[in-house]
């Protein structure tokens, strides 16, 4: 079955996983295709394509999660857990470097983040997708994971390394 970015995928011989490149408003964004098992039903794959087919509208999405998580204040688990770790790590120069100011509020804040990967478990109802999303990465390598589902709704934010 053919998948645009990944080409031809034999869904009685699969590999372990397939890299690509897809562009995404605008940009390049690294996207992989994983399986556990060695064979697969065609509907996997057609799960895939429909996903893939709305990816602008699920990236939106991700960011609208991140969002709601930041606006929880002292609540949000993952978004502004990870803008505090970077705003204690870097330092006034850094700060100034990635955000162009040392006055971070949230517009700041998301205009410097960035969709970088995308990762595609079709096997996995729960976790079927997901996004990495973080600073430039030549500051760090932490990053905030957004989840989805097999039916495209956000299921899990949280901050990994």
């Amino acid at each position: 079955m053919y998948i645009e970015p990944f080409g031809n995928i034999d869904i009685d011989n699969l590999e372990e996983c397939y890299d690509s490149l897809l562009e995404v408003q605008g940009d390049d964004v690294e996207i992989d295709l994983n399986f556990d098992s060695e064979s697969i039903e065609s509907s996997y794959l057609e799960h895939i394509k429909k996903f893939l087919s709305r990816i602008e509208i699920l990236v939106k999405k991700a960011f609208e999660a991140m969002s709601d998580d930041f606006d929880l204040g002292e609540e949000s688990e993952a978004v502004r857990l990870y803008l505090q770790h970077h705003l204690d790590e870097f330092d006034e120069g850094t700060i100034k470097e990635v955000f162009g100011t040392t006055e971070i509020d949230k517009q700041i804040f998301f205009k410097n983040l960035k969709l970088y990967r995308v990762g595609l478990y079709p096997e996995d109802a729960e976790s079927f997708a997901i996004f990495d999303i973080q600073l430039p990465r030549k500051y760090t390598n932490y990053l905030i994971a957004v989840t989805f589902d097999r039916d495209g709704e956000y299921s899990h934010i949280s901050m990994e390394s």
